[in-house]
């Protein structure tokens, strides 16, 4: 690639990762539907939940190494865990990581120890056949990365979007909603 082309390959890369996250028509997973399962591979970092339990507020957002616009966003969830640290649980999902086996767990390990406290919130390493990206991504119609989930406290997918956007709002909402 010239590096005349590098400027519109690299706007075009961005453009379909952050216009990636939108809600497909036929999707089978949408706000309202009940959580699919939290079944990860591995914690990365810190000591997860089991699974997402009742009463408690989650932001499910999926993320990879290799994806410009997923690095930028993490101090940005990194704020908003510390923000709501006793209200939200907050997990990183890493999936769609190229390669595989132990040298992908192994980057994944160094990228996520490398952030340190930039990225301080829970992350969790997707399963090698892609459980959760299948579970939530495909079935929410998401082909794009970085995509948040907010979890309410009764199991329900509350809203589905860019981490970046209205996340801090919808997740007032969702809050207000625990609170009355």
């Amino acid at each position: 690639m010239s590096l005349k082309t590098w400027p519109l390959f690299a706007a075009a890369a961005f453009l379909s990762f952050t216009l990636g996250c939108r809600q497909k028509e036929e999707a089978a997973l949408r706000v309202g539907s009940d959580a699919p399962a939290l079944n990860v591979a591995r914690w990365v970092k810190g000591d997860g939940p089991a699974g997402l339990e009742a009463g408690n507020v989650y932001v499910i957002e999926f993320w990879a190494t290799w994806c410009p616009p997923c690095r930028d966003s993490i101090p940005h969830l990194t704020h908003l865990a510390h923000a709501y640290r006793d209200r939200v649980t907050f997990i990183g999902v890493s999936v769609w990581e190229q390669g595989s086996g132990q040298e992908t767990e192994d980057h994944v390990d160094a990228f996520v120890s490398g952030m340190g406290d930039t990225m301080d919130y829970l992350v969790a390493r997707d399963t090698e056949s892609n459980t959760m990206a299948d579970a939530w991504m495909r079935a929410a119609g998401q082909d794009g990365i970085p995509c948040a989930f907010i979890v309410d406290g009764n199991g329900k997918i509350a809203w589905i979007g860019h981490p970046m956007s209205s996340m801090e709002k919808e997740i007032d909402a969702v809050l207000a909603k625990a609170d009355s």
